[in-house]
This record gives structure tokens, sequence and C-alpha cells, in this order.
């Protein structure tokens, strides 16, 4: 007989809604976490959308404030002022939200393993073992195996999966810093892959500052940090700088005989602006319906367990690859392109139109507007040199 019905590698919060779903149907549910303790150290930004709180019950209390206006910086330093009526987001502590997460998922009846590394997986005759290192090595068995152990980690590759196609770091610190709202700086001298951003945590003047970057993370955020208008803001020292891998795209396979991968893992984050909360949730919560059947007639083969993948493509798979291609388009349109098109996005038709189609989480619809826009559109195209931009520029006429 198996030690468990289902190990889970990884208590973030993808792991942690498998195993809670998992453990609310009576199955024996173990998860392993490396680390001394669930949400520590994470990486993250702690932005989650609205919808998040209410599909998956979240207290408001865990929100140390509401997100209803961003203000962007152009790269030569223009600014623009995104605000809405309704909040769009809350700003959470990571560590509060993966506890929180952690103390549901026990009350289900799930048990959390914590400083167990999980080193060795191989597939036995009736299920999966776990070789586990702690005080002591030892091998678990289960039925069936949820990998969360968020990007870059070895064991994906042992277990015979491919790779996600690109991957980047995010890589921030904490500190005293003079902030009254989200701020994104655009730019590749200052974020070499996307966005830094300036995230005000609400309590006596802290904010998260981190940035988009290909390498040398801790380096490129210290550059950015000594910008002076950024400089000239920060009120006491940096804490730890923390990185972390962030994948671009989704595993081509995420299943394969008694094991899926869930969340960052996977690939499961908005290509936009490689937020992982939500959509890890919610591919922990879909392996949590799709094991949770196999369990119960005993069916944990690879093509029973492909009602998984097909499940998190039909909701997440356009929205990832809409991002992906916003974000080469960006890329390649160069500051010169961020420049114009926030020149654009500040009149009042193509605000509008954000305002209309904005949702912190999904970003398929407004992404195929931007496209469809007879002057965004145009911008977003590659052009052999900025000529072909600045004539769409120049022929558009604010509505």
């Amino acid at each position: 007989m198996n030690d468990y019905d289902v190990l889970v590698i990884g208590a973030g919060p993808a792991g942690l809604t498998a195993a809670r779903r998992l453990a609310e149907s009576g199955f024996r549910v173990s998860v392993l976490e490396e680390h001394e303790q669930v949400g520590d150290p994470v990486n993250c930004s702690g932005i989650l959308g609205l919808e998040a709180f209410d599909r998956f019950d979240l207290p408001v209390t865990l929100s140390r404030h509401s997100l209803s206006e961003i203000e962007f910086i152009s790269p030569r330093g223009e600014r623009w002022s995104f605000a809405c009526e309704r909040p769009l987001a809350r700003v959470v502590l990571r560590s509060e939200l993966d506890t929180y997460l952690g103390e549901r998922a026990e009350a289900a009846g799930a048990e959390i393993r914590l400083r167990h590394r999980a080193t060795e997986v191989r597939r036995a005759e009736n299920g999966v073992e776990v070789t586990v290192s702690s005080d002591a090595v030892e091998t678990l068995s289960c039925r069936a195996l949820v990998v969360a152990t968020g990007a870059g980690m070895p064991l994906l590759k042992k277990l015979g999966f491919d790779e996600v196609p690109e991957t980047l770091l995010g890589v921030q610190t904490e500190v005293d810093f003079a902030a009254e709202r989200v701020e994104v700086h655009l730019g590749r001298e200052w974020a070499p892959e996307g966005f830094a951003w300036v995230v005000p945590l609400g309590d006596g003047g802290r904010a998260k500052v981190g940035l988009l970057c290909d390498r040398d993370g801790p380096a490129v955020l210290r550059r950015f940090l000594s910008r002076p208008d950024v400089a000239e803001r920060i009120r006491g020292p940096l804490g730890p700088i923390r990185c972390s891998v962030l994948p671009l795209g989704f595993l081509p396979k995420s299943y394969e005989d008694r094991i899926v991968v869930v969340g960052e893992a996977a690939g499961h984050i908005k290509a936009t602006t490689c937020g992982g909360i939500y959509y890890g949730m919610l591919t922990g919560e879909i392996a949590g319906d799709v094991l949770d059947s196999c369990l119960a007639e005993d069916r944990l083969d690879a093509a029973s367990l492909s009602a998984y993948e097909r499940r998190w493509r039909e909701l997440l798979e356009e929205e990832i690859s809409s991002g992906l291609k916003l974000r080469k388009s960006v890329k390649l349109a160069g500051d010169w392109g961020v420049e114009r098109l926030m020149a654009i996005a500040r009149s009042n038709g193509v605000e509008s139109l954000i305002r209309e189609k904005a949702d912190f989480d999904w970003h398929r619809d407004l992404i195929r507007e931007v496209f469809r826009h007879q002057t965004l559109g145009r911008l977003l195209r590659p052009h052999p040199s900025p000529v072909g931009a600045d004539r769409a520029l120049q022929e558009y006429s604010p509505v």
C-alpha cells in the first residue's frame, strides 16, 4: 500500500490549492516543502486581482490595500496615470497568503512536511516513489504526484518533461520608499525584459521594488535603484535582493502517467505581467478536480490525466499566447515605440478603450483590441526602422 494517495511537491498557491481540493475529498495528501515555513522565502510583488478573492473565498484581511491607480513612466520619463473608479486588485504579502492557504489545506486534512526536499522521483509498479531529504533521507510512496515546484527546478528535467520555451528573472527587494501608488517604469536601460515596478505596501512607507531581466538580476536592480529620481526616494537600507526564474510560455505537455505539473512549473503565468498566483491556483484546482475522479476510478495513466491539460488549455492557452504576442511586439518596437504607444494611450479615445476592456487577470480581449486599433496595431507590427511607426503616429488623430 502506498503511504499517500497524493504527494504534492511545493507549498505555493498552486500546490496548496490542489492539496486542499484533494484532502476535502478524503484522500491522503502530503505536501513536501523544502523551506522552514510556508510562504518564506518568496519573491513576488503580491498583487492579486479581485476575482481571485471571490473565486477562492479569500478574506479581505489578507489585503494590505487596494489598487485602483497605476502610474506608467516612459523611457524618457513621461508619466501617464491610469485610474479606475473601482479597485483593480489588492496588494497582499505572499508570506501571509501562502500561510493562510496552508492552514486551509491542513484544516481539510492535508499534511504539510516542512524542511522536506524532494531529490529523486521514480515510477513504481503501482505508484510513484519520492526520495526526500530532511533530518534523514526517506522514501515516500504515492498513487499520484503533483509537481508545484515553481519554474527552473531540475526535478522536471529528471522526470523527462520538456522545458518551457524561455525564462526570465524576476528580481526584487523591499525598502522604505516614498510612493503613493503602484508605478510601472518602462525602458530597456532600466528593465531589459519589460518593466520595473514599485508596489507600496501601505505600512508606513515600505514598498517592493523590482524588475524583469534576463541575467545579472541584482546588478540590474541596483542600477535602477541608483537612478536619481528613484534613489532620492529611498529612505533606508535595502532588504535582501531575491531572484526567481519566471517562465515565458508553457510546457508542451504537463502530465505523464501518475504525474501532473501545475503553476509556474508548467508555465502558468500571465505573459504580460509575469504574475502567477491566480493562474497557479486555477490550475491547482483543475488538477485537484481531475485527480479526484482519476483516483476514485484508479485510472491514473497518461490518457486519463490528459483531461487536466485539456481543461487548463481551454482556460489559459489563448490568454498566455496573446500575452506572449504582445510582449514580443513591444520588445521589437523598442523604447521609441513605447514612447509613441504611451503618447497615444494618453488620448481620450484610446484611454476609454483601455478602461472598457481592462481586466487585471484576463488580458486577451484588450490585446486583441490593441492589435485591431488602426494606429496601435501599426505601431506593434514589426518595422525595419522607426520610420514606419513615426508615420503611423503622425497619421493618428485623437478622438
